[in-house]
């Protein structure tokens, strides 16, 4: 049998992979022999030979689609209805197809005596922190509970990426009406201001000569040969693995000062809050630490909060592990003590959250105030090197040989 599996190895690192074993007890201790401390291990889906097909069908879900459903199946359960009627009659309301196969193949999966967790792992669209809250809500019996906090994480995220792209949406469009300004001023005002003077290339001013140079450059042959490569490194990172790919990209940003810190901000607090919602689900503080621990993008703030699960399973105190992480700020080891010495860490991450969310928010509003007179700067600048060129060019135009 193959089997998927989860594990810590002795540096504290999360490693994910696939193992086969006569059975459950052989493959703990495969992965035990090799220094591993497992943390979940379950048998590999029939249907995980081919992931490539219901990649593409992930991706035609959308996060709100996924939030509606499980606000939705909490607000059934809640009603008393049981949890193959509530499935019967999302099938029938979801216009997504993607989904609606989705929730054909979870009702059918539950009709057999499987495990709800393990249906709904078995379709590949949901994720782990969600099929974790799930099996935990199973464990405890209240099924409801966990699609509820899967459903409000799920807002959360939905309303984080909101303001994400509501924050980049004014400096997006102000950049990009700065290029398209530049672009149409090489390409369709230099070369006609140049063609005055021939072809003798030779004679022209020297910032003269390099407008030329550029405006040749912007060929329409160029610009679909650039196209082209954007195209492409666009559908290599859709292939390939992007959440390494923006994983590397915030590695290389956390090196900018103002920009590191926004990264900070935004890493944890939502390490925050997915500590909150497991917390919040009844799952215990190692295995949300794992999986919080996974949700962070950024290698470098990963790498330093990763050794804490290991220290903490050899018993060592939470707020004592936490203290030794470079990366994390005074007030959060010291909130956390607060919290391990109440027995309230829940209510602590999310208090750590909110002081996070809220710096998040003030970093970003400072940083897209000074957005807009730098772009303006740099426009102004190179607008007045193409005038001045000119200008230039006018003055010498006794001199150009025609």
């Amino acid at each position: 049998m193959e089997f998927q599996y989860r594990c810590i190895d002795a540096m504290g690192r999360s490693i994910n992979g696939d193992i086969t074993a006569e059975g459950v007890a052989e493959a703990k201790s495969l992965l035990k022999g090799k220094g591993f401390t497992v943390l979940e291990l379950r048998p590999k889906a029939k249907d995980a030979g081919i992931p490539l097909l219901k990649r593409f069908s992930i991706k035609r879900v959308k996060d709100d689609e996924i939030y509606s459903l499980f606000r939705e199946l909490s607000i059934l359960l809640r009603s008393g209805i049981k949890i193959d009627r509530a499935m019967e009659v999302l099938i029938g309301s979801t216009a997504n197809p993607h989904l609606r196969a989705a929730l054909s193949e979870i009702l059918s999966d539950v009709k057999a005596g499987r495990p709800i967790s393990e249906a709904f792992s078995r379709t590949g669209l949901f994720s782990l922190l969600a099929i974790t809250m799930i099996r935990a809500g199973e464990g405890v019996g209240d099924i409801r509970s966990a699609f509820e906090n899967i459903a409000d994480y799920q807002r959360f995220q939905i309303q984080f990426k909101g303001e994400i792209k509501n924050a980049l949406a004014y400096p997006t469009f102000l950049i990009s009406a700065s290029l398209l300004t530049i672009l149409v001023i090489f390409k369709f005002i230099i070369p006609r201001f140049f063609s005055i003077f021939g072809q003798n290339e030779a004679t022209l001013p020297l910032m003269a000569k390099l407008l030329y140079s550029i405006a040749n450059f912007l060929s329409l042959s160029n610009m679909y040969l650039l196209l082209t490569a954007l195209l492409v490194v666009a559908l290599m990172a859709k292939v390939l693995n992007m959440r390494r790919i923006v994983s590397g990209l915030f590695t290389n940003l956390t090196y900018i000062p103002l920009v590191g810190r926004l990264i900070l901000y935004l890493e944890l607090s939502r390490f925050s809050y997915s500590m909150y919602s497991m917390l919040n689900s009844g799952i215990e503080f190692i295995k949300a630490l794992d999986l919080s621990t996974g949700v962070i993008m950024d290698r470098r703030i990963r790498a330093s909060i990763e050794p804490t699960i290991l220290q903490i399973r050899e018993g060592r105190g939470i707020a004592d592990v936490f203290s030794t992480v470079s990366v994390l700020p005074d007030m959060v080891h010291n909130m956390i003590r607060i919290g391990e010495e109440s027995g309230n860490l829940k209510e602590i991450f999310f208090e750590i959250h909110k002081v996070f969310d809220e710096k998040f928010k003030n970093t970003t509003k400072r940083i897209l105030s000074l957005v807009e007179p730098i772009v303006i700067t740099i426009t102004g600048i190179i607008v007045g090197f193409i005038v001045i060129s000119l200008i230039l060019t006018v003055m010498s135009a006794g001199n150009i040989k025609l």
